[in-house]
């Protein structure tokens, strides 16, 4: 049972992109640890720039119609958006995370200038920022933030639905998955390219595509210009429950952006025995060793990625042990229903000291 510091049960705002599987975790978390709802504002991200400027707009107005101590907590993701907006919330208890190693990107022009600016009065402000990886901090700590309001966890999953396959009991096949977004940052022409290359050198690759973005007509274009359309599944957005036996299925996760934080979908291809391929970043040299437990590779090189993949598929064998590694360390250090319970204990901590203290 958890203690109330109120008469009421507590209320949690939660301010972010819901349909993001990050997001989803989070809530999920928390409601499955606390035993509350939480409710959710957030803004269509459809429409032209200008019109998703309107919507911020409405978004913030709406914001100001919350009553004080309406809320008890305010959780919000992204300290240059989101996190931002969440300062306009009258609640007890503020609480960001960082969305990557940054929020403050790019890090360059106008765009940079401004998102540092917005992440330095963010972290200054609320009671707790969420690092779910050390990779995070220095972001965090060039934007000023007090070291006392960092918390640094994953999220964790429910591994309950991530089953794995032992690399020594099953068959190494040609069947590679991405999960992240059609967006420019992940680099999903890099991918095509590669699958391409492999086809030229007569090793077959079948690539199945999870997610959308603005990028799937364009993607889709590409994959037939290369020849490889009957190679590459493009899956759409699918529910968190439909991508579990789609990783079983596969050996090989690909992930090649330009920049990374720490990545909820490398956690669940590592919980599902997916042997990682990624861009070589600090997001991902935190939790992959190159040539051990992965293969990392540079930014925007289709080469070096059909080199790995070819590398991997020619020598999986030696791989095996790593493969079941990774499982562990994620059995170890990504449990979300304990690392949750840390979490949650964390709030209510800030929640009655504010409390104590108003008193």
């Amino acid at each position: 049972m958890i203690k109330q510091y109120s008469e009421k049960p507590y209320r949690i705002l939660f301010l972010g992109e819901t349909y993001r599987a990050d997001a989803q975790t989070w809530i999920k978390g928390i409601e499955k640890v606390s035993g509350l709802k939480i409710e959710t504002m957030e803004v269509d991200p459809t429409g032209s720039r200008i019109l998703r400027m309107l919507k911020f707009l409405r978004f913030w107005l709406n914001i100001l119609r919350i009553k004080k101590n309406e809320y008890d907590f305010v959780l919000a993701e992204r300290a240059t958006s989101y996190g931002f907006f969440s300062l306009f919330v009258p609640a007890k208890v503020h609480v960001v995370a960082q969305q990557g190693i940054t929020d403050a990107y790019p890090e360059t022009g106008f765009s940079g200038i401004y998102k540092r600016y917005l992440q330095k009065k963010v972290y200054q402000k609320v009671d707790l920022i969420h690092a779910w990886g050390e990779v995070m901090v220095p972001a965090m700590l060039q934007s000023n933030a007090d070291p006392a309001k960092i918390l640094v966890m994953p999220k964790g999953m429910d591994l309950t639905k991530y089953a794995f396959y032992d690399p020594f009991k099953r068959v190494i096949n040609q069947h590679a998955i991405v999960t992240r977004s059609l967006t420019d940052v992940y680099h999903h022409e890099v991918i095509l390219d590669s699958v391409a290359i492999l086809k030229s050198r007569k090793i077959v690759i079948y690539l199945t595509v999870v997610g959308d973005g603005n990028l799937m007509e364009d993607l889709k274009s590409k994959s037939k210009s290369l020849g490889i359309q009957d190679l590459v599944d493009f899956k759409g957005r699918i529910s968190n429950d439909a991508l579990p036996p789609l990783l079983q299925r596969s050996s090989i996760y690909i992930s090649v952006p330009e920049t990374e934080g720490v990545s909820a979908s490398l956690f669940e291809a590592m919980a599902s025995g997916c042997f990682p391929i990624v861009t070589d970043l600090p997001g991902t040299r935190a939790f992959i060793r190159n040539n051990e437990n992965g293969i990392l590779i540079p930014v925007n090189d289709a080469n070096a990625l059909a080199d790995a993949i070819q590398k991997f598929l020619e020598s999986a064998e030696e791989y095996f042990p790593a493969i079941n590694q990774n499982r562990r360390y994620i059995e170890n250090i990504v449990n979300l229903e304990r690392n949750m319970k840390v979490i949650f204990a964390k709030y209510l901590e800030i929640l009655k000291s504010k409390t104590e203290v108003t008193n």
